[in-house]
């Protein structure tokens, strides 16, 4: 069977990755950041576009034969970029995927609340770009509960410490992005572990387009990916033999 994409929908997959930006940024709608000029957070559009993305992949999730009951809350892994944005809308999303899958078991369940946090997402640094590094106030990434909330009922996993302030090329950018995801599937598949896993990824567009590159879908550099825009893969037989299964866009009315 063929989606709308015309990609063939695979069932039973048992690695799905999911590759996600992030929501809306407060200063590309006009107004001025709380945790600085170069680490913008989310408006509150952009939380509701990172909770409703929570919806798509769970239709998508149960499109492609997993059921809810086998993938929460263990088998579901959120591994984010380091700043505000992103961290954010795996926060988001994470209040939107125990909301639903809650709702559909009958006795009381672990909620999802942990996001491993890793600097290989992180967007790349022009160079010649003037990076405060105040705009990055913490030496730990626990701080950014001061500033939502919805952060507080995370817990933080992976790297932690001064954030990396080196100046990057493009193809420096590309390298670090593709190797980074190369790792964390290379570990996932070096546990031959036959268990379902599903790995989502939230990053930034720019790096975003190199590890989609890497997985045979050539974006042009000067597209622009709407916010939360979703790519969904199956990596079930290594990334070698990755499969391209769909591309998912919030509604353009939120």
């Amino acid at each position: 069977m063929k989606n709308e994409n015309g990609n063939f929908l695979t069932k039973n997959i048992k690695k799905l990755l999911i590759v996600v930006r992030h929501g809306e940024r407060i200063d590309r709608a006009g107004e001025i950041p709380k945790c600085g000029i170069m680490n913008p957070e989310l408006t509150e559009k952009g939380k509701k576009q990172s909770y409703l993305a929570s919806k798509v992949i769970i239709e998508q999730i149960e499109k492609y034969g997993i059921k809810n009951e086998e993938i929460f809350p263990n088998l579901i892994q959120i591994r984010s970029s380091p700043y505000m944005r992103t961290i954010q809308t795996s926060a988001y999303l994470i209040k939107g995927l125990n909301s639903i899958l809650s709702k559909n078991k009958k006795e009381n369940i672990n909620l999802l609340n942990k996001i491993y946090i890793d600097f290989g997402l992180r967007k790349r640094i022009k160079p010649n770009k003037k990076f405060n590094k105040e705009d990055f106030f913490y030496k730990s990434v626990d701080k950014y509960v001061n500033f939502d909330e919805e952060i507080k009922n995370i817990d933080f996993i992976g790297e932690k410490g001064e954030f990396p302030l080196e100046e990057e090329t493009k193809e420096q950018c590309e390298i670090r992005s593709i190797d980074y995801v190369n790792n964390i599937l290379k570990k996932e598949f070096e546990n031959k572990n036959d268990n379902r896993k599903i790995i989502i990824i939230i990053g930034h567009r720019g790096p975003m387009k190199f590890i989609l590159k890497k997985f045979g879908l050539d974006i042009p550099e000067k597209k622009t990916l709407d916010y939360c825009t979703q790519f969904f893969f199956d990596v079930t037989d290594g990334i070698d033999n990755s499969k391209f299964l769909e591309i998912k866009y919030l509604k353009k009315s939120l």
